[in-house]
């Protein structure tokens, strides 16, 4: 094929903006007047976002998923029912674009970004290059090394680990299918034992019309600094040296089970723990959230009303997380009275697009980290951040208790992170059982 020269690359990237151009205003201009103007409308906007094409536009699948479903609906619906699919649509598109935890990385990343690899490549990378030092060990002596290069969004994604290993060994317990710091944004801080900031707490005073020649009103911006301790979280085992002569089964085991069982306890830190040290001050702690007062009973409403009582502090709730149980009740919400039995979840309130469920708008994410029965709406983009002060590092130790005696050696496996909640209004954490 033709190498393309500078100046028809440049031709191509300036064709392709008119054309996305062209498209986005066709959409913005076209008035919806008649029923079969809706599906007209959904092939406009399906035509913006192929244009942009999945490099560019977040949850690109979903979104051709939701217009496709949504125009097959406008097909077969009557007209009275045209409105309220356009606003599912738009209700759809929108969460979609907000929802952290699945906007999907830039197929087409910068050439110039450092590479990053999971915690199980790295761990298989990072042991058979050391084998021979493992197997080696002599009394006194041990060895470790960190996860430098390893991508926060996808340290810790299921172990691409082949059937053929897996299955001789150890069948593992389940793994859980989402874990906490999977709905926050992540970052890293200094060489410090302490994450600090300073964030803006209630002032005094109230900006005012003023009349000419007459005292302006003065106010006050009062601003708080915090710090939150970076606390660890490990384990440790003990494996023979057989095991250790075997590095491939090694392996395979460590970088399925170990990460799994360090998630799970840091997702119980991140939403349960008490902020005493050495423990994490998690989102139900006393004063990093607020409970629900919406007053309803039923599960659905329950969840619209904290979503509401969010947006009513100004905040941007992005996500609910529940229980799978409370998730999966919630789709058999059934009518009483003189239809009773019947389910009958309203459709312009609750939709689903592949795997996901919204409600309001809202995404709803399930995961068996929080209880049965309880639920939590948040503003997990802007309320609180899961930060790394030192990555995942797996140690061996030869001498340690019995070990000599035994032929054993003991592997932990640690990480020292910090959680700053920036406020007591950025989740609302309620239970079902419980209406205010």
């Amino acid at each position: 094929m033709e190498k393309k020269t500078p100046a028809q690359i440049e031709a191509e990237k300036r064709s392709r903006k008119f054309a996305i151009e062209a498209a986005e205003k066709a959409y913005n201009e076209f008035e919806v007047k008649e029923p079969n103007d809706l599906q007209k409308s959904f092939d406009l906007l399906k035509a913006v976002i192929e244009l942009k094409g999945a490099d560019e536009v977040k949850n690109f699948d979903e979104k051709i998923s939701a217009i496709e479903a949504a125009t097959l609906e406008a097909k077969e619906a009557k007209e009275a029912e045209l409105k309220a699919i356009g606003e599912r649509l738009e209700a759809t598109i929108k969460a979609l674009d907000i929802v952290q935890a699945r906007v999907k990385a830039d197929r087409n990343s910068n050439a110039s970004a450092p590479s990053t690899k999971s915690f199980a490549e790295l761990l298989s990378e990072n042991i058979n290059e050391k084998a021979s030092e493992i197997t080696t060990l002599k009394k006194g002596q041990s060895t470790s090394f960190e996860m430098k290069d390893m991508s926060f969004a996808t340290s810790f994604s299921t172990a691409a680990t082949s059937v053929a290993f897996a299955r001789p060994g150890i069948i593992e317990l389940p793994k859980r299918k989402l874990h906490i710091r999977q709905l926050l944004t992540g970052g890293n801080m200094g060489a410090k034992s302490t994450f600090d900031y300073v964030k803006e707490v209630t002032g005094s005073g109230d900006i005012a019309p003023v009349a000419e020649a007459t005292l302006k009103a003065q106010i006050e911006l009062a601003l708080q600094e915090v710090s939150v301790k970076a606390e660890w979280i490990a384990g440790w085992l003990r494996i023979s040296r057989n095991m250790l002569d075997d590095v491939t089964g090694m392996t395979t085991f460590l970088q399925s089970r170990l990460p799994e069982l360090l998630l799970r306890a840091e997702d119980n830190q991140l939403l349960n723990g008490n902020g005493t040290t050495p423990q994490l001050s998690g989102i139900t702690d006393t004063g990093n959230f607020t409970a629900p007062n919406s007053g309803y009973t039923i599960d659905v409403e329950q969840l619209v009303g904290a979503v509401a009582q969010l947006e009513g502090y100004d905040r941007e709730a992005n996500g609910i997380l529940l229980n799978p149980a409370d998730w999966y009740r919630i789709w058999l919400t059934k009518s009483t009275g003189s239809v009773a039995g019947l389910y009958n979840l309203p459709t312009e309130l609750i939709s689903r697009v592949g795997d996901q469920m919204f409600i309001a708008g809202v995404p709803v994410f399930r995961s068996t980290a929080i209880a049965v029965d309880k639920f939590i709406v948040g503003d997990w983009a802007m309320g609180a951040n899961f930060i790394l002060r030192e990555a995942p590092r797996v140690e061996f130790f030869y001498e340690d208790g019995i070990n000599v005696r035994e032929n054993m050696v003991t592997v932990r496996i640690e990480e020292r992170v910090a959680f700053p909640i920036y406020g007591d209004n950025y989740f609302i954490y309620g239970d079902f059982g419980n209406v205010s």
